[in-house]
């Protein structure tokens, strides 16, 4: 009876305690933060107040209010917001008084990513799926050449490198071809294969990374069920001009140098920039174990690349809100692939890339057409031309034969949104057309015939329309559906297939549940249309061709729940995918196919799992991140369920940094990754020799501007797989072993 009286009386306490106001403090901080060009007030932005090494932290209420009782001192106050530029100011607080201060954000001016394809600032603040972004920041800090270095900065995010050589990013073990990758809002992706290679895209460019999990909106168009990736590229914050100067150089003949340009005035900004990188042969871990194809001791044979890549970017803004922005990005390679360490020389790709190149044009822009009604759009064009040289062994000196491939796309992407008071309605629509030419020319090069040359085209469309309505101040729920299609107008020496349409929803709700917590829920179905390269390429006869291939379609769900303060951030989302019809491959036993492999279509497959990620900033100077992310991909086949060929149940990211005293920084990371399983050339499931496996990678840096006034930069040295661990991505394709680079960035 005592103890029943004595909860009763601390649940009154408590109740107590959150309506009866507590005494004032002799003095605070109190104030709004406020969209500069709305003048609406901004939720859970973050204020941060230093006093020397004295640091308190709050976020703004619904109504964009905050207070911080705190003792008489100078503070630098730090205002944030995702979607919206920082504010910083002095402010001095006197004893027994209350200062008050009003914070206005600029809304951050993207390029496509968030004109076109999201609604800006709403884009991550009021989002229903999971959206992730990665700063500038953490891009700098990987010192990376390509983008594909940049992928482990997004969690549950599986890079491979596949015999072919093309490096690949999955989102949550999505299958392939199912996550659409965009720069600028225009798709990367070459829709013969609806793949890209992502080490081939330049990193010395991009400033922002947004990624798109679970539902993707409308917005995207087709072929997009396991997501999407988009690049954003580099401009300044403020009027005023930048030069950056890097160069690099380490062990493997790595070889790195960069010059970019930015400008920014009243009205206009732009960009320009040029980057080369180049490397040997890949170094080879000491515990790697190739049974075939592997001549040298400690590097992988035919490893080697040359990239040489230019952007540049010009903007015009309109007073009327208008916007105008035309970006070009071109890429010339050359690059080995790998040979597979586990095949023989009759299944062997003994194959090298003499010409790898892109150019893409982008034209992007908006433009209000009243008060609440506004128009999006861009339009793109690339170019794209890759030769694939077929040797007749691994010393790469007999040319079997070379076949070319020229690819020429054109996309377009319209979004009119109309606004009303209690939510939006926006209408979509996405076009995609290309054309892909294939000549095989035998060595030594002989005149083309018709029997050598093939064309083939493909149409792909959707139109959508999506609407968000902010039911309640601390509730907004998202409904959409589109209708995706696909045409073959031409097929090359195959038949012809007729036009094939589907259909997409989406629907979501997020729920604000406090100042520091949102739980939010996701549910739709999307759909990927088979490539043309799936339905009739024969990869140089290592495949037989099935141009009757179905599409794939998939329900997707997730449910996540966040927890954020001004210095820590938990979050976990629960997600499922059941996919129909999902492609996978085979290999002929016997026949005569035999030992060639075809795609085909699988009952479909079931992914289910747990992503979690954290960040805490204890102090200015120290940050700590990670994820890991675990889940559970199988297939379904007439016998019952397998495996998934080369998904990870397990995927982890740990990371840290610190700021040292007199300008050195300090910077370790950490990838897990395990339950990887292969299929061989028996059909039969293999767990990869390296699973379980950690790869550990360190930085340290040393600021310039402690040496020299003027200039701004940085002299960094870089380890990484420093353990020299052996992980495989693949049965005989190993990743490189341990590497180190030295390398200096200078600012003008």
């Amino acid at each position: 009876m005592h103890d029943r009286s004595f909860w009763h009386c601390l649940a009154v306490l408590c109740l107590l305690s959150t309506i009866l106001p507590l005494p004032a403090s002799a003095q605070s901080i109190q104030g709004r933060v406020l969209n500069e060009k709305t003048d609406a007030p901004i939720e859970r932005a973050n204020v941060l107040l230093q006093n020397g090494n004295e640091r308190q932290g709050t976020s703004t209420d619904a109504r964009g209010r905050f207070q911080i009782d705190l003792a008489p001192g100078e503070y630098t106050v730090e205002v944030s917001a995702l979607g919206y530029q920082e504010a910083r100011r002095t402010v001095t607080v006197r004893a027994g008084e209350s200062t008050s201060v009003t914070f206005t954000l600029s809304p951050r001016e993207y390029s496509l990513n968030e004109i076109v394809v999201s609604g800006q600032e709403r884009e991550v603040e009021d989002a229903v799926s999971t959206v992730q972004q990665v700063d500038y920041a953490a891009i700098e800090s990987q010192d990376a050449a390509d983008v594909s270095e940049l992928a482990g900065l997004v969690p549950a995010t599986h890079v491979q490198t596949n015999s072919r050589g093309q490096t690949i990013l999955y989102f949550r073990n999505a299958g392939d071809r199912q996550v659409g990758q965009f720069f600028d809002g225009a798709l990367l992706n070459i829709p013969w294969d609806n793949r890209v290679n992502i080490s081939l895209i330049p990193a010395s460019v991009v400033e922002e990374i947004t990624v798109t999990k679970g539902v993707p909106s409308v917005r995207y168009g087709a072929n997009v069920l396991g997501g999407a990736i988009n690049f954003q590229s580099r401009t300044l914050d403020s009027k005023g001009q930048r030069t950056e100067l890097n160069g690099a150089l380490g062990t493997a003949e790595q070889r790195r140098a960069s010059i970019t340009h930015l400008g920014r005035t009243q009205n206009w900004d732009y960009t320009a920039a040029v980057q080369y990188n180049e490397r040997g042969n890949q170094p080879l871990s000491e515990g790697t174990n190739l049974q075939n194809n592997q001549p040298l001791e400690d590097r992988r044979i035919n490893t080697d690349r040359q990239m040489l890549s230019a952007f540049g970017r010009v903007s015009r803004r309109f007073e009327n809100g208008g916007q105008l922005a035309v970006s070009v990005l071109h890429v010339d390679a050359e690059q080995g692939v790998a040979p597979e360490g586990n095949a023989t020389d009759a299944q062997s790709r003994y194959w090298r890339y003499p010409l790898w190149q892109k150019s893409t044009v982008i034209a992007s822009g908006q433009v209000p057409l009243g008060t609440n009604t506004s128009l999006r759009g861009a339009a793109w064009g690339s170019r794209f031309a890759r030769d694939i040289a077929d040797y007749e062994s691994i010393d790469y000196q007999d040319l079997n034969q070379i076949q070319e491939g020229r690819d020429l796309t054109g996309g377009l992407r319209l979004i009119g949104t109309q606004n009303f008071p209690l939510g939006s309605l926006t209408l979509s629509l996405n076009g995609l057309t290309s054309r892909h030419e294939k000549t095989t020319l035998l060595a030594p090069r002989q005149p083309v015939d018709s029997s050598q040359s093939s064309t083939y085209r493909q149409h792909i469309f959707s139109t959508g329309l999506e609407y968000e309505a902010q039911v309640h101040s601390r509730v907004q729920i998202t409904a959409g559906a589109s209708v995706d299609g696909t045409a073959t107008p031409e097929t090359g020496p195959f038949p012809d297939r007729d036009p094939i349409y589907t259909w997409g929803m989406n629907t979501g709700i997020r729920i604000d549940a406090g100042q520091e917590w949102v739980v939010r829920g996701a549910f739709g179905r999307k759909t990927r249309f088979p490539t043309m390269r799936e339905l009739f390429g024969a990869a140089i006869g290592k495949f037989v061709p099935n141009p009757n291939l179905k599409p794939v379609s998939a329900w997707i769900g997730e449910a996540g729940v966040e927890y954020r303060t001004s210095t820590f951030h938990l979050g976990s989302t629960a997600f499922l995918n059941r996919v129909y019809n999902t492609i996978d491959k085979r290999t002929f036993q016997e026949g005569p196919n035999a030992g060639k492999e075809q795609r085909i279509n699988l009952q479909g497959a079931r992914i289910y799992g747990l992503e979690t990620t954290v960040r805490w900033t204890p102090t200015a100077s120290l940050v700590l991140d990670g994820n890991l992310t675990w889940s559970h991909p199988r297939g379904f086949t007439e016998d019952g369920t397998q495996r998934l060929d080369e998904k990870p149940t397990w995927l982890g990211t740990g990371r840290v940094s610190y700021e040292l005293p007199f300008g050195l920084s300090v910077m370790g990371q950490g990838r897990y990754t395990g339950g990887v399983y292969a299929r061989n050339e028996q059909n039969e499931f293999v767990t990869l020799p390296s699973s379980p496996s950690l790869v550990v990678d360190a930085r340290l840096s040393y600021a310039l501007s402690n040496i020299t006034s003027g200039v701004d930069g940085q002299l960094y040295v870089r380890g990484e797989n420093l353990t020299d661990e052996a992980v495989f991505i693949g049965l005989g394709l190993p990743r490189p072993g341990r590497s180190f680079r030295v390398g200096l960035e200078v600012t003008l």
